[in-house]
């Protein structure tokens, strides 16, 4: 029931205005359609500022304001209903056309869609009204098609280009929720701009000597540069109501066009719409960057904030790879103030063996702006320990898209990096005795077998065996068989070069790997090893334990396989123990 009586009292004011406002324009013509016809731009102001559910009240009552206005003062009723037709369907066509393009409320000054809105209004919808228009008038008083079609094109085009954004602000109470929420200060200096407008709108209207219409342009762009969108609103209604006046009573610049009162209100018109077409623009641009500056310093903020709490290390250099910015976390981490470190070469913080690493990521980062480089790299840290850091690098662009430097986070990795090696370490050692596992003897037996395809000497694999090791775990226990392990492990180190790779291969098995040794040297290193063995007696607990090992020596030459030496050394290996343990024996 409320939304009814809602829509009863819009339709019936919209009615009411469009009647009165039809009726002045309609009242002083009496050989033609009229020049000024403030009522489209109302209505089309009404329609703007109110939700779509009310806009068929509005265009209801509207059309009975019209055909009223039309019959009593117009052309009669006969012809009312097609100038209803004409008036109300460029109005339908307008907001019809206006939607459809796409054009916000309340962004007539879009600079991108100030265009849509020319069409809409200024063209398409006028000449739709002005077509049905000018064929009524034409062929009812035998008037000149011509001239009624450009009157009505240009009084309804310039009536809707000009007052309708001026309209809509003040219906959709855009003006009054600015009065209400501006300052005291900015209220007093929007009345003195305001003032200043309309002084120098007296001045320029108000003779007929010069013609001075560039004037009023002054105050009007200084209100829109103080006040926005609502200031130069404002601004121009002032202008409109001075002009108008002045227009209707013979007085202003507009006398130097015509005598024609009608010539001279198209004049105005014309003057008024290339003044909103020039104000509402600058006036929403500079909304917008205002807001984007409003979110840029938020967003600065924000990213303060975070910088200077963070342990991270937010680090800018330009181009040529200066520094710009540090976050405050540096200065525990390398014992130097950001200020300190402004304006250096960020590569000096760098280790110097990672340095190139660093600059490729640089370089990078700006050939692929968007793309993120993430690079590690050391540093000296305040003590002169050297850490590990990770940096996450990404191009900064400019509004163009050229790119005027870099942002990284940087993050200590240290502990990262310890870990990962330890991880590493574990991954390819044997847990009990510490020495290389199979995984990494056949990493290490693979780098060798490539070697001897490259023409290098590629060395020899010795698997060692303990002789009668199950014997020790069934008289012992399995603890002195993990004690025999590990002391044939500690005894191998001692035995031989710091190059060699001593490797458990499984159970009591164990591989030696002789880099650039020929067959006769890795001999010599296997007998001193096993005659250190058995020349060894090892304790467990009381009891005294003797150890005996067997090995087989294979050579890697050229086209060797991996597979193919240990399958050589095996085979030399159960050759020894057939011998009766305790002894060496070459591959054949």
């Amino acid at each position: 029931m409320a939304i009814g009586t809602s829509r009863l009292r819009i339709g019936l004011f919209s009615g009411l205005l469009y009647f009165v406002l039809a009726a002045i324009a309609i009242s002083p013509v009496h050989n033609g359609v009229a020049t000024f016809w403030p009522a489209t731009p109302v209505l089309l102001a009404l329609l703007l500022a109110r939700s779509r559910r009310k806009w068929n009240a509005i265009l209801i009552g509207a059309t009975i304001g019209s055909l009223l206005a039309s019959s009593l003062f117009g052309f009669g009723v006969v012809s009312a209903i097609p100038m209803a037709v004409a008036k109300i369907g460029q109005v339908v066509v307008a907001i019809g056309l206006f939607n459809r393009l796409n054009v916000r409320r309340g962004s007539f000054g879009s600079l991108d869609r100030i265009w849509r809105y020319v069409l809409a209004f200024g063209i398409v919808a006028p000449a739709l009204g002005a077509t049905i228009a000018a064929a009524v008038t034409a062929t009812r008083y035998d008037l000149s098609f011509a001239l009624q079609w450009r009157t009505w094109f240009v009084g309804h085009g310039l009536s809707m280009v000009a007052l309708t954004p001026l309209l809509s602000l003040l219906f959709s109470g855009a003006a009054l929720r600015w009065w209400r929420g501006a300052t005291q200060r900015t209220r007093r200096e929007a009345m003195v701009l305001l003032t200043a407008t309309a002084v120098i709108a007296v001045g320029v209207f108000g003779q007929n000597t010069l013609p001075l219409l560039f004037l009023p342009i002054l105050p009007v762009m200084l209100t829109t540069f103080r006040l926005g969108l609502i200031g130069a609103a404002a601004a121009i209604i002032v202008l409109t109501i001075i002009g108008g006046y002045a227009t209707l009573h013979g007085m202003g610049p507009a006398n130097y066009v015509s005598d024609n009162v009608h010539l001279r209100l198209e004049f105005l018109q014309f003057y008024i719409a290339c003044t909103v077409l020039t104000t509402f623009p600058v006036a929403a641009d500079l909304s917008r960057r205002q807001s984007l500056y409003r979110r840029l310093r938020e967003s600065e903020a924000r990213y303060r904030v975070l910088a200077d709490h963070s342990t991270d290390i937010v680090l800018s250099i330009d181009r040529s790879g200066r520094v710009g910015y540090l976050s405050p976390s540096i200065e525990p981490i390398l014992g130097k103030t950001p200020d300190a470190l402004l304006g250096s070469r960020a590569l000096e913080m760098v280790h110097p063996l990672d340095r190139d690493i660093v600059l490729v990521a640089h370089r990078d980062a700006i050939r692929a702006p968007q793309g993120t480089q993430i690079v590690e790299c050391r540093m000296r840290v305040t003590g002169g320990a050297l850490h590990w850091f990770e940096a996450h690098t990404r191009a900064v662009t400019d509004d163009h898209g050229v790119v005027s430097g870099t942002v990284s986070m940087v993050r200590d990795v240290t502990h990262r990096k310890a870990l990962e090696a330890e991880l590493s370490r574990a991954a390819s050692t044997d847990p009990l005795t510490g020495l290389a596992n199979r995984r990494a003897f056949d990493a290490a037996l693979a780098s060798r077998i490539d070697a001897a395809a490259a023409g290098d000497r590629g060395g020899c694999v010795a698997i060692f065996d303990l002789d009668h090791f199950k014997s020790v775990n069934d008289r012992f226990g399995h603890d002195a068989g993990d004690h025999v392990l590990q002391s044939f492990a500690r005894i191998a180190r001692g035995v031989l070069r710091e190059t060699d790779v001593v490797a458990r291969l499984g159970g009591e098995e164990f591989g030696i790997l002789f880099p650039g040794a020929d067959i006769a040297h890795a001999q010599f290193l296997s007998e001193r090893l096993r005659a250190t063995v058995a020349a060894t007696q090892l304790r467990h607990g009381q009891a005294a334990v003797r150890l005996t090992v067997s090995a087989g020596i294979a050579s890697i030459d050229v086209g060797s396989s991996a597979a193919g030496v240990l399958r050589a050394a095996d085979r030399a290996l159960y050759a020894a123990k057939a011998e009766g343990r305790d002894r060496l024996q070459l591959a054949a």
